[in-house]
């Protein structure tokens, strides 16, 4: 018995059925709902000698800084993207070094370096942002 059939056999309409569905009682409209727009404007430096960040001196290695996530992704290549996912806008957004891309935690939606979507629930992209290194400063920006 599907879903609509079991809530008619309670008593319940259509009209109520979607009203729960879609107001958060059972999952199914998330996909509806407005998903926030990334920060566009990213503008700041990391400083590499620094301990925070020393994680990017080498390959796989990630940070989270203003909502963005940054991560060496060769000896002298780094990515940068939005931490907030486009599939639902959570703010799960990660990398993951062993498959060189990027990945939201909250519903699997995985990305490459370039932001593309691999799979349906990052079909969306992400939004990407440039960096230059120059000595141990890395500038990340619009």
């Amino acid at each position: 018995m599907n879903r609509k059939k079991f809530f008619q056999k309670l008593g319940l309409s259509t009209g109520a059925i979607m009203a729960v569905y879609c107001m958060g009682g059972l999952s199914g409209c998330a996909q509806d709902q407005t998903v926030p727009t990334p920060n566009s404007n990213v503008d700041f430096n990391l400083d590499l000698s620094s301990q925070e960040n020393a994680v990017l001196n080498q390959t796989g290695g990630f940070v989270i800084a203003h909502k963005v996530v940054i991560a060496r992704t060769a000896v002298d290549t780094f990515a940068a993207v939005t931490q907030i996912c486009s599939h639902e806008g959570q703010q799960q957004v990660t990398f993951q070094a062993s498959s060189e891309e990027f990945y939201c935690t909250a519903h699997g939606a995985r990305y490459d370096t370039k932001g593309h979507g691999l799979n349906s629930n990052g079909s969306r992209g992400l939004t990407t942002y440039q960096t230059v290194l120059q000595g141990n400063m890395l500038h990340v920006f619009a």
